[in-house]
């Protein structure tokens, strides 16, 4: 008994190590868009929203990002803006959680179809100390 306990425990262990249906071969060579999003990890929030389809008047009423999926009370002190709007990219960044007067500007002149996204994003956790890097989606406007 005992030792077909450690048989099905080896077993469960190297079953663990086996490549699975997605190695990273196969990954790479799979359509981005049939690929699973990341689940876990500290998230960037804008207008209640972690990404998709907003509207003019959901982002022009807000102008604080924070942040989801880490400790309460985290603040996000650093990123950078990406907004295509025709066919251009305009790029800006920050150092607070705040959006710019820019970037509120260039977001009043957002149309159906310009999409923004935010990367590089940093985030104190509620010690003031520790860092964490924040994920986002991007947003479509609608």
């Amino acid at each position: 008994m005992k030792n077909l306990f450690l048989m099905l425990m080896v077993l469960g262990l190297t079953s663990s190590f086996q490549m699975g249906p997605y190695s990273n071969w196969q990954v790479a060579e799979m359509d981005a868009s049939l690929m699973v999003k990341p689940v876990g990890g500290a998230y960037l929030v804008f207008a209640g929203k972690y990404g998709g389809d907003i509207t003019r008047k959901e982002m022009e009423s807000h102008t604080l990002l924070s942040v989801d999926g880490c400790a309460h009370g985290s603040r996000i002190f650093k990123y950078t803006l990406h907004v295509k709007k025709e066919g251009k990219t305009y790029t800006y960044q920050a150092t607070s959680n705040e959006l710019t007067t820019e970037m509120q500007q260039q977001f009043k002149r957002l149309v159906k179809g310009d999409t923004f996204e935010f990367s590089g994003i940093k985030a104190y956790l509620p010690n003031g100390k520790d860092v964490v890097d924040v994920n986002a989606e991007r947003f479509n406007v609608i």
